[in-house]
């Protein structure tokens, strides 16, 4: 008798196999940026399908949430002139992207997926508006980077996995600017920073 995945004889046992075909992922918390600024909560929902055996391709979408200041969001001064305008404020904004996956197939583990991926994607977030009045200089940034990474999934049943995420973000931002009494400016900027995604609930079907 074939015993495949290491389990108890009686009562709960791990699965020899797991669902193939697609997938839907509920990616999150954090992201950081080492080179820019990247804001820091990550919420994103993704869609795999199996092209091929280990082959996968996948797409999602992201929102981007964050509260802070001018040192927050990596500026030299929050540019509007007083300090009662540099208080803390929320950032809002959205992301998208689509990449290819390799699922490896563990012979002796096949509950334990790891994964190897890369992907492309972009998106944009708006700094602090509180109430009408701007908390700093920069109104808004948009970005497009590569991410390559890898991850691990658990599946302790056939269809549904736990798991981690570590992607990096190599990229750029464009962000506009308009510090008080000056005329609006475009601003580009080198990106480099992590995303770090170790609640992953993976469903497959």
């Amino acid at each position: 008798m074939n015993s495949g995945a290491k389990g108890k004889k009686k009562g709960f046992q791990l699965p020899e196999r797991v669902a193939q075909g697609n997938a839907i992922s509920l990616l999150m918390p954090v992201q950081v940026g080492f080179a820019g600024y990247m804001p820091r909560v990550r919420i994103a929902l993704q869609y795999d399908r199996q092209i091929q055996k280990a082959h996968w391709v996948y797409l999602g979408a992201a929102a981007l949430l964050d509260r802070g200041d001018f040192k927050t969001f990596k500026l030299g001064s929050c540019g509007l002139g007083t300090q009662g305008s540099c208080n803390k404020g929320t950032v809002a904004g959205f992301d998208v992207y689509a990449g290819y996956a390799h699922k490896w197939y563990l012979e002796d583990y096949p509950y334990l997926v790891p994964i190897a991926r890369g992907a492309i994607g972009g998106g944009a977030w708006y700094l602090p508006d509180i109430t009408g009045s701007r908390q700093q200089s920069r109104i808004s940034s948009w970005g497009l980077s590569l991410r390559p990474g890898g991850g691990l999934r658990f599946f302790p049943i056939l269809d549904l996995a736990i798991g981690i995420d570590i992607n990096f973000v190599l990229g750029f931002t464009s962000s506009k600017d308009k510090p008080v009494g000056e005329p609006l400016v475009k601003k580009a900027n080198f990106l480099f920073g992590m995303e770090i995604l170790p609640l992953i609930i993976e469903y497959r079907f």
